[in-house]
């Protein structure tokens, strides 16, 4: 039984090594694109990656995820402020799931849901002070009725 145990908890340590070592966070320009699929040294990139502001180079702009050479996982970027631009999740290549972004101060600009790359269902815009100023409704990649406010 007590070899059982130890077992287990090697298979788990195992695991949860294999798991965090495979969760790469390296420069973006360090990675390439070939065939429509982001590369690290020839192999298809799983992991994420950081981009940084030209003018403050240690200031990360954007943050972004791949799995097996395809956008998959959060994508967010910031202001040079540092505040968040946009939070967005990517599923097997395509923008897909809640979206937002937010004015410089850090007040909402739009949110919605995106679907397979394309706006889907009520988006919301706002102004710089947080107002709501229009509303729009997508079926299909289609604008099918626009509200303003």
């Amino acid at each position: 039984m007590r070899k059982l145990l130890e077992f287990t908890k090697l298979i788990l340590l195992l695991i949860i090594t294999n798991s965090c070592t495979s969760q790469l966070e390296i420069n973006c320009s360090d990675l390439g694109e070939e065939n429509g699929l982001i590369r690290l040294n020839g192999e298809s990139f799983t992991g994420s990656c950081l981009t940084y502001f030209e003018d403050v180079p240690s200031l990360v702009k954007e943050k972004r995820s791949y799995r097996k050479g395809l956008m998959h996982g959060n994508w967010t970027q910031y202001h040079p402020n540092g505040n968040l631009f946009y939070n967005s999740y990517a599923k097997k290549g395509e923008i897909h799931g809640k979206y937002t972004s937010y004015h410089y101060d850090g007040v909402i600009a739009d949110k919605g849901k995106m679907k397979k790359g394309y706006k889907d269902g009520v988006w919301e815009y706002y102004g710089t002070t947080g107002v709501l100023y229009k509303k729009e409704l997508y079926k299909n990649k289609k604008l099918i009725d626009e509200e303003n406010y």
